[in-house]
């Protein structure tokens, strides 16, 4: 059984923990509150989100690995670096640096900014929470360099809605995936390739057959399904492909199968009869098939049932297997 999507973990600590924040920094609550959020922040913004990155990094994604890291060791940091303030003897003393706090919101102001430049090819969600957070940032660091308090408002309300964004994406992508469809918006891929034919010799390209494991992998990343023909054609190359490599087997000529579905797109009306010549390749050619679903921002693996495989329909963009004997290795670790 693969591993299910971490993300929507990730942004939902880091909507949650956020949104606590600003509370204060609008004036919507008291300062001492910031106690309250310095507990959320080590476990659920910090710990969480971290262990988020891990499960990320597992499943392939630089991006996300990059991203929840980076924002759950900065909420650490800061719940540190309050509770710390706070003793008696601190070792922060009541030194006051606003040069210092300003470069460091600049700082990941910065990085959020090159956190957005990632997301203008994942999806509109994340699109706006990156560029809400990065004014966040920079808005913070003026009102530190100013000591000025509408500045400092502006920036709460825009972490707010950074806040809100956050947990829109970590909750739209569990809606989604548990409906199997685009159930809320925001999170379709915005570059989608162009659109190319499908024929059967082409579908033959982007199989590979592991022999010993009896196992082939259909790279159909990117693949595009807008006619019929091009179903008919996706039958007869992964159909011949199997004939072929099995020819000298002696036996059933089936083979256990491993198909990348990243940005895999389906035309709606033609979705009953692609999942219908599924069916048929899964009775006459498959001994067991697995097929590699994403997120918005990485990779999981989904199983076999109508529900998973409309997901990886609709989610984003994540890395895969790169090659038939990684994918041959998931399986079996799978099917152990």
């Amino acid at each position: 059984m693969g591993l299910g999507n971490p993300a929507p973990l990730g942004l939902l600590a880091f909507g949650m923990t956020t949104l606590m924040l600003m509370y204060v920094e609008t004036g919507w609550a008291e300062t001492e509150f910031e106690y309250v959020v310095a507990g959320n922040a080590i476990f659920y913004g910090g710990v969480g989100q971290m262990l988020v990155a891990i499960f990320e990094i597992i499943h392939g994604s630089s991006f996300s690995f990059a991203v929840f890291f980076s924002y759950g060791a900065f909420w650490l940091g800061w719940a540190f670096v309050l509770v710390e303030r706070a003793k008696d003897y601190s070792a922060f003393g009541d030194a006051s640096y606003p040069t210092g706090m300003t470069l460091f919101l600049i700082q990941w102001g910065i990085l959020s900014t090159c956190f957005f430049i990632v997301t203008l090819r994942k999806n509109i969600c994340l699109i706006v929470v990156f560029v809400l957070l990065s004014t966040t940032f920079y808005l913070l660091a003026a009102a530190t360099a100013t000591s000025s308090l509408a500045v400092k408002r502006a920036a709460g309300y825009f972490g707010f809605f950074t806040a809100v964004g956050a947990f829109y994406t970590g909750v739209a992508e569990l809606i989604n995936e548990e409906w199997g469809r685009h159930v809320l918006p925001g999170l379709r891929p915005i570059l989608s390739p162009a659109l190319k034919d499908i024929s059967k010799e082409e579908i033959q390209k982007l199989t590979s057959y592991d022999k010993k494991s009896n196992s082939m992998f259909l790279q159909f990343s990117g693949l595009q399904v807008y006619r019929k023909e091009h179903i008919a054609a996706i039958r007869e190359g992964v159909k011949t492909a199997i004939l072929d490599a099995t020819k000298d087997s002696g036996g059933e000529q089936k083979v256990h199968v491993i198909v990348d579905y990243k940005n895999v797109s389906i035309a709606k009306d033609l979705e009953e009869d692609y999942w219908e010549m599924t069916r048929f390749l899964e009775r006459h050619y498959y001994l067991s098939v697995r097929r590699f679903c994403v997120s918005s921002f990485g990779t999981r693996m989904g199983g076999d049932n109508q529900q998973q495989r409309n997901a990886a329909m609709s989610d984003g963009e994540g890395s895969s297997a790169k090659n038939s004997h990684e994918s041959t290795a998931k399986l079996e670790e799978a099917s152990g």
